[in-house]
């Protein structure tokens, strides 16, 4: 039975692999034909018979004899479908055409391997695929060519399959290339047709050049002289071995190139061509426009100073002014604008007098702007979130007022910030944000000794500290502080794993208050959820001990208010962010008891990633706690959904760093 389902998964998953639907864009040697074709089906899975669209270009028009040709083939849907969905399937795709006129025989365009998705009963879609073919030595005059079959291997489970879909009727010839020698015959070269700005790359392309030379550009006046390669400042033109020119030049500046109608010409040092071309600079489409990315910032800061409207390819000047207006000439700035009538600059924030920042464009007063600037005080804020992580955790880290444009470092100190040590951070996704403020991550060391430390932080001049605690196990109650009736969600982490744990409130003298214990039992990761309701108004801690194992027991303080009840989160990730195997703390609460919750990883359009899904029940509570590890780059959120029972689905977003 499992040879069977094996023989039978490989048969329909090699169901014709000779299909695409993306349309082909017309060319000059560009033929369609929609010829009816039979497929035969591998291991065993029969026939299938129908029309297939074939859209195939030809590349050069004339070619050497035992020349190159280079063919773009489109393939419309097959006729057959595979009977099941399949991810990821190793395809290669070629097509036969029989050659008549100036020569005879068939030749094959064969496609790179590309991996596809393969949905089920619906028409298989292969890209536009792209190939190199001989023709004969001794092959002269225009030679026709006609498909006659396409063929498409596929990998599956360790197997490779051949799909044979011939033309029975219906077709004809999709193109036609001459076969003499293309010494004596001119170039050809083709260019934009709109306008083009200086400063920008021009795509150049063409036929029947000189194999194995270089091509030079350059610009001409419109009736051909004056041409001047100066004015293109940089090239990526290259001939192929069928003679083919691609490529883009790139012009240089405004001022260097004027408006106006030219023609471009390249020369291979045997042969020349020349195309229109017309340049145009950007015009700008209102005012002149400035903005700061911080309306203020600590000393020593880069703020990025932007602008619109400006004349392409011009000097910006950017300068601090004190309070008096006069000009803070150490802190001035040069950039271009861009061929967009756009500017960036990076400005650093070097002089405390500095009190607005002036742009101008080429040192011309009627363009003189002035926005207000405030250098403030380095008072940057650090917070380490939930302030507990195990030894090799990660914990996610925020703050403000940070100097922008400085690299931010990390280190574990001693409780009273002595004693600081950098080795005892393993690593760091850490970042100043443009508006000043601190996000990312640090990973502890995992042989950091269980303590309490002081984080710091530390950017160009400006230095944070924030408590943290280190230990293999610890719990965090969230929220930290209420009044009476207040559910708290109590997160453990580091316990042996399903294991049950007591959860009790403490009173000040280290007895237990008058709220019932409640119990949970630990997941296979170490942690758990349980929700904690304080109604006695003496607690001043809660405590969480294992039960009838080690037995271990951590404790974290609550403060009793005055006040009504808040309502907690009903899902949350620690951290929020971080880079690509970062392990994710998701807990939950406000769910069925003991259905299924699913958790899955999300893309920016809502598809689940390729990382593997983890499932958890509820607890009576309501309340689940699991690890979620982001291997997926492309991860954009952790999503959790209940299986079966009401199908509630709770999202947060994921930063991958």
């Amino acid at each position: 039975m499992v040879l069977r389902r094996a023989v039978a998964l490989t048969a329909q998953a090699a169901l014709v692999w000779a299909g695409g639907t993306l349309t082909l864009a017309p060319a000059a040697h560009a033929g369609t034909v929609t010829p009816t074709v039979h497929c035969s089906l591998p291991a065993g899975q029969g026939e299938a018979t129908g029309p297939q669209q074939m859209s195939v270009d030809l590349s050069p028009a004339i070619v050497d004899p035992g020349g190159k040709v280079h063919a773009k083939v489109t393939l419309g849907p097959s006729p057959a479908t595979s009977g099941l969905s399949l991810n990821d399937v190793p395809t290669t795709p070629s097509i036969d055409f029989a050659m008549s006129g100036g020569a005879t025989g068939t030749v094959t365009v064969t496609g790179p391997q590309i991996n596809l998705d393969i949905p089920a009963g619906k028409p298989i879609e292969i890209p536009p695929y792209e190939g190199d073919f001989i023709i004969p030595a001794d092959a002269s005059g225009p030679i026709s060519f006609t498909p006659v079959r396409n063929l498409t291997r596929t990998k599956v489970l360790g197997s490779t399959y051949e799909t044979p879909c011939d033309v029975t009727s219906g077709g004809g010839s999709i193109g036609t290339v001459t076969a003499e020698g293309t010494a004596g015959h001119p170039a050809t070269l083709t260019a934009p047709t709109t306008a083009v700005r200086p400063s920008t790359g021009v795509a150049l392309s063409g036929s029947l050049w000189t194999v194995g030379t270089t091509p030079v550009p350059s610009l001409c006046a419109a009736d051909g002289g004056g041409c001047d390669t100066g004015k293109f400042v940089s090239s990526t033109l290259a001939i192929s071995g069928s003679g083919e020119l691609s490529g883009s030049a790139v012009l240089a500046a405004a001022g260097t190139v004027s408006d106006g109608s030219y023609l471009v010409k390249v020369g291979d040092g045997t042969k020349e061509a020349t195309a229109p071309l017309t340049v145009k600079a950007y015009v700008p489409g209102g005012p002149r426009a400035i903005a700061l990315s911080r309306a203020g910032a600590p000393l020593g800061s880069v703020i990025e100073v932007t602008g619109s409207n400006y004349l392409q390819d011009r000097w910006i000047n950017t300068v601090g002014l004190d309070a008096s207006g006069a000009t803070l000439d150490d802190t001035a700035v040069y950039v271009k604008s861009t061929p967009h009538g756009t500017f960036s600059a990076d400005f650093t924030v070097s002089d405390p007098a500095i009190a607005s920042i002036q742009v101008d464009e080429g040192n011309d007063p009627a363009t003189v702007l002035t926005t207000p600037f405030a250098v403030t005080d380095a008072s940057a804020t650090l917070s380490a979130g939930a302030a507990k992580v195990k030894p090799g955790g990660t914990i996610a880290l925020s703050g403000g007022d940070w100097p922008t444009g400085t690299t931010p470092t990390a280190a574990l100190c001693a409780a009273d910030g002595s004693a600081c040590d950098s080795a005892r951070i393993s690593g760091s996704t850490l970042r100043i944000n443009a508006d000043g403020t601190l996000a990312g991550t640090v990973t502890v060391a995992g042989s950091t000794p269980r303590a309490v430390y002081a984080l710091q932080v530390t950017a160009g001049g400006t230095q944070a500290l924030t408590p943290l605690t280190v230990a293999p196990a610890f719990v965090v109650l969230t929220p930290s502080a209420g009044p009476k009736g207040t559910a708290v969600t109590v997160l453990g982490q580091g316990f042996a794993k399903v294991a049950t744990v007591s959860v009790v409130g403490l009173r000040a003298d280290g007895s237990q208050t008058s709220d019932p214990v409640r119990t949970k039992v630990v997941g296979l990761d170490g942690a758990f959820s349980q929700t904690f309701t304080v109604n006695a108004a003496d607690t001043v801690a809660i405590r969480v001990r294992e039960v009838l194992v080690n037995p271990r027991t951590e404790t974290a303080a609550f403060t009793v208010q005055d006040g009504t009840v808040p309502a907690g989160p009903s899902f949350a990730l620690s951290p929020s962010e971080g880079p690509v195997g970062t392990v994710v703390q998701v807990t939950g609460r406000g769910f069925a008891p003991v259905a299924t919750v699913s958790v899955t990883g999300r893309t920016a359009d809502g598809k689940q990633t390729s990382d593997s899904y983890v499932t958890r029940v509820i607890g009576l509570d309501g309340t689940f706690a699991l690890n979620f590890t982001v291997r997926d780059p492309a991860t954009r959120a952790i999503r959790a959904c209940e299986v079966l029972v009401n199908g509630k689905v709770v999202q947060q977003s994921f930063t991958v760093s």
